[in-house]
C-alpha cells in the first residue's frame, strides 16, 4: 500500500474532500435554497463522533416532514386576514349556572 492510498482512505482525506466540496458548491450554487451536499456530509461526519447529533439530525428531518396547518391546536373561533387588514373574533357565549 502506498502512502497516497492510505491518506485517501483516512479521516483527514474525508474532511479535506468535504471542505473542497463546500468551496466548490459555494461558488457554483451561489445563494440558492436547499441544503448543500457538503453541509449534509459534515453533519453526518459530526454524527459519527457525537452521541446526540444523530438524534438531532433525525428530529430535524421529521420536523421538516410534518405539515403545519393553519389553526392547529387552537379552536376555530377566530380568523385574522393580514392582507385584508381584518380580524374576526367569535367569543363563546357565557353559560349562566342554573
Amino acid at each position: 500500500m502506498t502512502l497516497g492510498f492510505l491518506f485517501a482512505i483516512s479521516l483527514p482525506a474525508l474532511v479535506a474532500a468535504l471542505f473542497l466540496l463546500a468551496v466548490i458548491e459555494r461558488f457554483a450554487r451561489g445563494k440558492t435554497k436547499g441544503t448543500p451536499m457538503a453541509t449534509a456530509g459534515i453533519g453526518e461526519l459530526g454524527a459519527t463522533f457525537e452521541a446526540g447529533k444523530r438524534e438531532e439530525i433525525e428530529f430535524r428531518k421529521e420536523e421538516r416532514q410534518l405539515r403545519d396547518e393553519e389553526g392547529d391546536g387552537a379552536p376555530p373561533r377566530s380568523r385574522v386576514d393580514l392582507d385584508g387588514g381584518t380580524a374576526v373574533l367569535k367569543v363563546p357565549s357565557q353559560r349562566v349556572p342554573d
